[in-house]
Parts: C-alpha cells; structure tokens; sequence
C-alpha cells in the first residue's frame, strides 16, 4: 500500500469514524430520554426516523451533488451540518426541537457515508475490496467513541451527551489533505438515464439489498442500548464494548476474505449468518449464549454492510458512481426510515424485542437470497 494512499484511507476512515460516532449518538441517548423525559419508545422511535429521513435525502442530495462540484466541498459541508445539528440538540429536548435537529444532522451525515464509499475508489490504489475492509473497520473505532462517551457523561445530563455530537467539526481541517477529484462534466440528467437503462436490473436488486441492510444494521444497534438495560443484561459499558468493537474486526477479516470475484457469496454467507444469530438472541435466554449471539450478530450485520458497499461500487463507473452509490444509499434509508419507528412501535404494544427482532432475521435472509440474484445477474 503506497505512503498517499496509507494517508488518504485513514483520513477517509476518520470521516467514517465520525460519522459512525453521530449517527450511534442517538442509540446511547434513548434510553434517558424514555426514563427520565418521559418519551415512550414509539417517540423515540420516531426521533430515529427523522435522523434516517435526513441521512436519505442527504444520500441522493450530496451523492449527486459532488459529481458535479467535486468530493472534497461535499465533505467540508456535511462535516458542519451533522456536527453543528447534533451540538444544538443540547439547548432543548422537546421533541420537536429534536426531530428538526435529527433530520439537519441526517443531511449532513448520509453526506458523510455517501462521501467515504465515493470517494475511496479514486483516492487510493487498487485493490479496492481491500481498501473497503480497512475503511468499515474505522466504523467500529467510532461506535467504540460513542460508547466511551457514553459512559464519561451522567445519563441524567443528556445535554452534555448531545453536545458531544459537535466534536467531530473540529476535524474539519483534516479533510483538506484528500485530493481533488475531478467533477464529471456529463450532465446528471445523462447520468439518471444511464442508472435506469443499462444498470436497471442490477440497480433495483441493489436498492433491496440495500433496504435490508440499513433496516436491520440502524433497527438492532439504534435500539441495543435501550433493550440491553430495559432487559437487565447488564452493564452498557461493560459489554457493548465488546459487541461494538467486534464491528473493527469484522472487516479486517473480510479484507483477507473478500475478492471482486466472491462479494456475493460472501454477502450470502454472511447475511444467513447474522439471521441466525438475531434467531439466537431472541429464543435463548441464557444469557452466556445471548451475548455470544449479539456478538455474532455484530460482527456479521457490519461484514454485510462491507460487501453491499463492494457490490454496490463494482457496479457502476466513475462518472455515475456517487449518483450510484448515493441513490442506492437513499432510496434503501427508507429501511432505515421505517426501523426505528416500527421497532419501538412494536417494543410498546408486545412488551418485549421479540417481534421487531424476528422481522430483523426474516429481512437478513431475504438479504441473503438477494445476494445469490445478483450473483447470476452479472453472468
């Protein structure tokens, strides 16, 4: 791996870092705002929603935008909308004050995914699979951030919680080292028309896969929190750590595994795989087998989210790359859209996590068979 490209995957990887650190900021506050604001879980699942609702359209907006201006102006923006949005979360926890807050910093953040998938293939040598690995495993780094926070601040002083959101802008100076990628001059009408003509197929089997994805990925760790304390598992601090820093691991391994020729085996794999740790999680109750189960859970939903992003990437050029892969983010937010709120919605009416939790297995191996449809599409 070149020194540039060594420079430009951890800078990448701190945007992702961030990125992830926002976007888990709201799992950790859940649990006080439904204890000691009196939300229930469907409000609260209805401030996730409105996060989701703006990372979506900031997926579809940014992803299209930078084609035309480039990345790095694209990253400066997102940066200080997600930062600035999370930070003034702290001045007030009425409900609507957040959920306008949640959806500015869901621009910004959807802008930040979008940018990191984007931008790497151009930033650095080949081979991109291997380069994808390293950058998810910086999510972890972030949930890992996320969780330390969490545990440095009083859950009854939420405020200090959100004004932690506003750190990552102090990184901003760090992104002016990427370097300048050409805009694409081809009009993003053209670019439209050629998504939805040569890429048709693929492209709809993608957005599913997608929407599984974020669905299951936002739906079990934007509520894990919340279920481990509400279930009595014990410590937050004590064994998230561990759930969330297997998300470093996970992709690691894959940037051994992975090649352009197995994505879709993999992603087959693996998404079976975390079904049946969900499946796990849910029916067994002792809690030695529950907590190997999340944990397998973790490291193969986030293994899932690395080889969606490699299929996704290899699908499309450059010239429609960021419309690809930003359109493919956006329209599968809408699971992310509808996790959160339906969760919660479910959390209140059964009592308990084994509903929403079930629909997270179903969605996995509906994921998994998709993988295999890509797979004889592209031969």
């Amino acid at each position: 791996m070149a020194l540039r490209s060594r420079i430009n995957l951890l800078i990448l990887g701190t945007l992702f870092a961030i990125t992830a650190f926002d976007t888990l900021l709201l799992s950790f506050a859940t649990p006080s705002l439904i204890e000691n604001y009196g939300y229930s879980r469907t409000e609260a699942g209805m401030l996730g929603t409105s996060l989701m609702i703006g990372v979506g359209t900031g997926s579809i907006i940014f992803g299209s935008l930078s084609d035309r201006i480039g990345r790095k102006p694209v990253i400066y923006t997102s940066v200080l909308l997600f930062s600035i949005s999370m930070g003034l979360m702290s001045l007030s926890q009425r409900i609507e004050f957040l959920a306008l807050f949640l959806f500015l910093s869901g621009m910004g953040l959807g802008g930040g995914l979008t940018m990191t998938i984007t931008t790497l293939p151009e930033a650095i040598d080949r081979p991109v699979e291997k380069y994808m690995c390293y950058l998810e495993s910086f999510w972890g780094v972030g949930a890992l951030m996320i969780v330390v926070a969490y545990n440095l601040v009083s859950e009854s002083e939420l405020s200090r919680l959100f004004l932690v959101g506003l750190l990552p802008a102090i990184l901003l100076p760090v992104f002016r080292m990427l370097p300048d990628v050409e805009s694409e001059k081809a009009k993003i009408s053209g670019n439209v028309r050629t998504l939805f003509t040569r890429y048709r197929n693929l492209t709809l089997v993608i957005w599913m896969i997608w929407f599984c994805g974020i669905y299951t990925y936002y739906g079990v760790f934007l509520w894990l929190p919340d279920v481990w304390l509400s279930s009595n598992f014990g410590s937050i601090t004590s064994l998230l750590i561990p759930v969330y820093g297997i998300q470093i691991v996970s992709p690691l391994l894959l940037s051994v595994l992975s090649k352009e020729t197995n994505t879709e085996k993999l992603l087959f794999i693996y998404a079976a795989l975390a079904g049946f740790s969900i499946i796990l999680f849910t029916a067994v109750y002792d809690p030695a087998i529950r907590f190997a189960s999340i944990l397998s859970a973790s490291f193969f939903s986030i293994g899932t989210w690395v080889l969606l992003i490699l299929v996704t990437q290899k699908t499309y050029p450059q010239s429609i790359r960021g419309l690809g892969v930003g359109t493919s983010a956006g329209v599968g937010r809408i699971g992310g859209i509808a996790a959160p709120s339906i969760t919660g919605f479910l959390m209140d009416r059964t009592g308990g996590f084994a509903a929403p939790f079930l629909i997270f297995s179903l969605l996995f191996y509906f994921q998994s068979a998709l993988a295999l449809y890509v797979r004889k599409l592209r031969e």
